[in-house]
């Protein structure tokens, strides 16, 4: 597929879109992650993503990412707990003025457990410094948009993580594999470019 992608477009969308919050009103915890948009050198918009780095108690070690985290008490609102967490994990200084949308809120919890909702929102930094990397972060790394809405770059992806052995959609950029929560935000991104993405596997009755 060959898409051109410009902020204007993209704003639009985010302009008429109506995010459900819900989520993070009816969980026991919350996140927020930052959807950081950019030109890569090739001049197309490029997604920022983030390798957590291998600890074993994160549920989500070693995998890809949103720069985000979770909402503490001094943090004004989720959107700028996003801002802070980025911040802290990629040393990436983002303020309002980078804004530009929200989301449909999404649960994080283990695929049958939903304690954990996550509020993503999109930003564009028009020239981002160079990152500086915390002890959470292995990697970093630019995504083309146009990249993922390739059909032959979405493969399954198996996870130990899943009992039941069902193949989730993903995105294998380099050596890195893009799926799971982060996959179902892109998802919803897309969306609203009307782009659709493969979805995951549906849980069964009762989950």
């Amino acid at each position: 597929m060959n898409k051109t992608f410009t902020i204007d477009h993209i704003q639009s969308a985010l302009d008429a879109h109506s995010p459900n919050e819900q989520p993070s009103l009816d969980s026991e915890r919350n996140a927020a992650v930052a959807i950081v948009l950019s030109e890569a050198p090739t001049g197309e918009l490029a997604v920022l993503f983030m390798q957590r780095a291998e600890h074993p108690l994160d549920p989500w070690s070693g995998q890809m990412s949103f720069p985000g985290g979770g909402v503490e008490d001094h943090d004004e609102t989720l959107k700028h707990a996003s801002m802070r967490e980025t911040l802290e994990e990629v040393g990436l200084p983002l303020d309002d003025t980078h804004y530009i949308g929200r989301l449909h809120d999404q649960f994080g919890g283990r695929l049958k457990t939903h304690l954990l909702a996550v509020s993503p929102f999109v930003f564009y930094h028009p020239d981002p410094p160079p990152f500086v990397h915390n002890e959470e972060v292995a990697d970093t790394v630019w995504v083309p948009l146009s990249y993922m809405v390739n059909p032959k770059n979405s493969v399954p992806f198996n996870t130990p993580l899943d009992p039941e052995g069902r193949a989730f959609p993903s995105f294998q950029y380099q050596h890195y594999t893009i799926w799971g929560l982060t996959y179902r935000m892109l998802r919803d991104f897309f969306a609203l470019l009307d782009i659709e993405l493969p979805m995951d596997p549906e849980l069964k009755k009762g989950n």
